[in-house]
């Protein structure tokens, strides 16, 4: 009996090393290479890769690709294609083809977003399978403008919005601004199923400080390589914002020529002015001409408290200014009044246009009596008596000779 077990030995070593040969084989032909993950934008194509390596010793007997599990697509050596709508093979219909199974997926979908099996059926070995996830993806129509608003808000009223529109997943919006504005994000059904409309409102109080200003709308996306940025330049309708100048806080019995201005700041423009007092109706020497209040002289009568009242679409603002009248004009510390300033100046010009012409004169006469004659100090400096050795034909005696 050893020595029949001796005999069967070398037959069940022989086997089960054709069997490891053959399990190697089989790991180096089913060799496919297919992602784990395809992206798709939504209503464009995106192919679905799934293939065998060129040369091999297996036959592919028949391709199948299933959604979930229900089957979409057929590839078969004698019976042909079948795919589902908007569904089809790379491949053509030869039967050396049938080792590219990829297939196209057309006019993309939400719901086409779904795991897919490619399977083939392998002869002698058996059926291989792979999954591939399909992701669809929609960036939206991404949109950001400024808001205005007709109706009287003393609150925060929305001033800006930025919207994207059929966007799948929703995008994140967020607002870039220095102006401490607040937003709110809003997320409604999108124009395609499945889709998303993404809208985010800006919120500012309505004032000067903030109308032409800009803003930056931040819109991110998994399909978008880097973020969007959306720039909106603010357009705010505010009340008038009412401010009276031309006071200097010295009014004083007599005085002529001044006057009060109202400046305001407005959006939409201002459609009026208006002046009065705090007491009623304006003084007899004070006339409102449109935005400047011209004051004739002043006296006791426009020793009050003066009204300016602007209006636009909104609705109507005001200020006010004092305008207290002195008896006198309000001296410095030098004890001088504005006359007596003005008079002094005055003087000193009239002193030193006389001084100037006294020295044109001068100057005129000088050149007149000595014309020619250089007055420069280089040149009297420079001029040298010289002294030259006349002969009378005398012989001078020389020093230290015989």
């Amino acid at each position: 009996m050893a020595r029949a077990m001796r005999s069967a030995w070398p037959p069940l070593a022989l086997l089960t090393m054709l069997s490891l040969a053959w399990i190697t084989q089989e790991v180096e032909i089913v060799n496919v290479q297919t992602p784990v993950q395809v992206i798709g934008l939504l209503n464009k194509s995106v192919m679905l890769p799934c293939s065998l390596p060129p040369e091999g010793s297996v036959k592919v007997t028949q391709v199948t690709w299933l959604r979930g599990g229900d089957t979409v697509a057929v590839f078969h050596p004698e019976k042909g294609a079948k795919a589902s709508e908007r569904l089809r093979f790379v491949a053509g219909e030869a039967e050396e083809d049938m080792r590219n199974a990829s297939v196209v997926l057309s006019n993309l979908k939400i719901q086409d977003e779904a795991n897919y099996t490619c399977q083939f059926a392998l002869y002698p070995v058996g059926s291989w399978t792979t999954h591939i996830w399909l992701r669809v993806m929609a960036p939206g129509q991404n949109t950001a403008e400024a808001l205005k608003d007709d109706h009287l808000a003393l609150g925060l009223v929305p001033v800006a919005t930025c919207i994207s529109a059929g966007c799948y997943p929703p995008s994140q919006i967020t607002w870039s601004s220095d102006l401490g504005g607040t937003f709110q994000l809003e997320q409604k059904p999108g124009p395609e199923p499945g889709t998303f409309t993404m809208t985010s409102l800006y919120f500012l109080k309505p004032s000067s400080k903030v109308d032409g200003k800009n803003i930056t709308c931040k819109v991110e996306h998994e399909s978008l390589e880097e973020p969007l940025f959306l720039l909106v330049t603010l357009s705010v309708h505010y009340l008038p914002e009412v401010s009276i100048s031309g006071y200097d806080g010295n009014w004083y019995h007599g005085r002529s020529g001044v006057n009060l201005t109202c400046d305001a700041r407005s959006n939409p423009k201002p459609k009026g002015y208006s002046w009065s007092t705090t007491a009623g109706p304006l003084p007899p020497s004070a006339k409102a001409q449109g935005k400047v209040l011209l004051i004739h002289t002043v006296d006791k009568s426009v020793n009050t408290t003066f009204v300016c009242r602007v209006t636009n679409d909104l609705g109507t603002s005001q200020n006010k200014v004092y305008t207290p009248v002195a008896e006198a004009p309000k001296r410095d510390r030098s004890g001088l009044s504005e006359n007596a300033k003005i008079g002094i100046t005055v003087s000193i010009v009239i002193v030193l246009v006389i001084l100037a012409a006294v020295l044109c004169v001068a100057w005129s006469h000088l050149q007149t009596k000595h014309p020619g004659q250089s007055w420069s100090g280089s040149s009297v400096e420079s001029r040298a008596v010289q002294y030259s050795v006349v002969s009378n034909g005398v012989n001078l005696p020389r020093h230290g000779s015989d």
